[in-house]
């Protein structure tokens, strides 16, 4: 059995992250593998001792600080379940969770987040949109950011992803986004939900819980969501050409 716990689905819910968790089990399902989805949260407690993985999506600059306030409950069995190899990722601002700060400049107020990354999180007034094209084990990753945080990665922190290109301006080319620590924790600012616009994230993060190779899936769902990826990135890599010529 292969146990999927979403955190917060509630609170960490922007942009339709729900999905992310139902196209996982969808894809292992499909595949043969039985799959148990539960969730943590406010009034919800899952046994982190029994978790594959640990989904935090996006949410809301205020609601972070909410769940933040209350996932520290949980830091020492989350400490303990990535120690052992457990699959931790957070999506959008949810990042900001495991930084070892999160200021708020609204309130001047600064909290200490789970230390998981060098890093410090901040939380601005300004809103800042932008597409990006970013590169992964040799693939193109597309999505979207939607945030108010900015993140200050410490000199030995590891970035997730490098930018090709981002239609904000935000990040320059060759920069790199989202944090990793290890085989097992991920986490990147990309929303969209980001295992559900890249089909071979899906099927790596399929895998890593699976532990092996799974066959390849033919079912119209997925084909028609690398359908949408080959669209995406098309249009996007337009876009950043039209930009770059003038």
């Amino acid at each position: 059995m292969i146990n999927i716990v979403t955190a917060y689905p509630d609170f960490l819910d922007l942009y339709g992250e729900y999905s992310a968790a139902k196209l996982l089990e969808r894809r292992l399902t499909d595949a043969g593998r039985n799959v148990r989805v539960t969730e943590l949260g406010f009034g919800r407690y899952s046994d982190l001792e029994a978790a594959d993985m640990v989904y935090f999506g996006a949410g809301t600059e205020d609601r972070i600080l909410a769940v933040l306030s209350h996932i520290r409950l949980y830091s020492e069995q989350l400490k303990a379940f990535v120690e052992r190899g457990g699959l931790l990722e957070a999506s959008g601002s949810s990042m900001a969770l495991f930084c070892r700060t999160v200021t708020d400049t609204r309130d001047g107020k600064t909290y200490e987040g789970l230390g998981l990354f060098d890093a410090e999180a901040v939380i601005t007034p300004k809103r800042r949109y932008g597409e990006l094209i970013c590169s992964y084990s040799g693939r193109k990753v597309i999505g979207a950011v939607n945030s108010s945080v900015d993140f200050l990665r410490g000199s030995g922190q590891e970035a997730l992803f490098t930018v090709l290109w981002d239609s904000s301006g935000r990040f320059q080319k060759g920069s790199g986004e989202g944090f990793r620590a290890g085989d097992s924790v991920f986490a990147s600012e990309i929303t969209g939900p980001l295992i559900c616009r890249n089909p071979f994230l899906l099927d790596e993060i399929a895998e890593k819980l699976a532990g092996e190779k799974l066959p390849e899936c033919r079912e119209l769902w997925y084909m028609e969501s690398l359908k949408a990826y080959d669209h995406a990135l098309d249009v996007l890599l337009k876009e950043a050409r039209l930009k770059e010529e003038g």
